[in-house]
């Protein structure tokens, strides 16, 4: 009994460590390395609150790395930030376009859930168009691309509404 016991924990402690050591390290790339060319640029920006232990925002950070979402992104002139609601980097709001550090801006926009999908267009000079609290998953993400590279929005309500009627105007 003893050996099954030792060997069981011995097992977890290992697949543990292995887990912990696959991990790519979060947040290396600074967001205003996104948000200030995106603004620049008259680029759709999309800004995603994330928590370092938030297992839908890792399953979030595989889906954009996937090659038909990339693509749609880059065809609807989409940038995504990522931004740790932790984090003390200084960020520049896309709003007020005020510097602040990452908690800061998470405070500012009332962020609870993680993920927490934000999105700001240019032709509304960044003010917060939408947000889309928790996990989005990769089929809606590409639709919420495409809603706003078509600019849906100025025909049809929300998005919802254009999930509804089938990624239509």
């Amino acid at each position: 009994m003893r050996k099954i016991v030792l060997t069981v924990v011995l097992m977890i402690a290992v697949s543990l460590l292995s887990c912990n050591q696959s991990k790519e390290p979060k947040f290396t790339v600074d967001p205003n390395s996104v948000i200030k060319p995106a603004m620049e640029n008259k680029k759709n920006l999309i800004v995603v609150f994330e928590s370092e232990t938030c297992q839908y925002c890792e399953k979030l950070n595989k889906d954009l790395k996937d090659l038909q979402l990339k693509e749609s992104l880059i065809k609807n002139n989409i940038d995504i930030a990522i931004v740790n609601v932790e984090g003390k980097r200084q960020v520049i709001d896309p709003e007020s376009k005020k510097v602040m550090d990452e908690q800061t801006l998470t405070s500012i926009y009332r962020v609870t859930g993680y993920p927490t999908i934000a999105v700001f267009l240019p032709e509304k000079d960044y003010e917060l168009f939408g947000i889309i609290p928790g996990y989005l998953p990769k089929d809606y993400f590409i639709k919420l691309a495409d809603y706003i590279g078509t600019r849906c929005y100025d025909k049809v309500k929300s998005f919802q509404e254009y999930i509804d009627k089938g990624g239509k105007c």
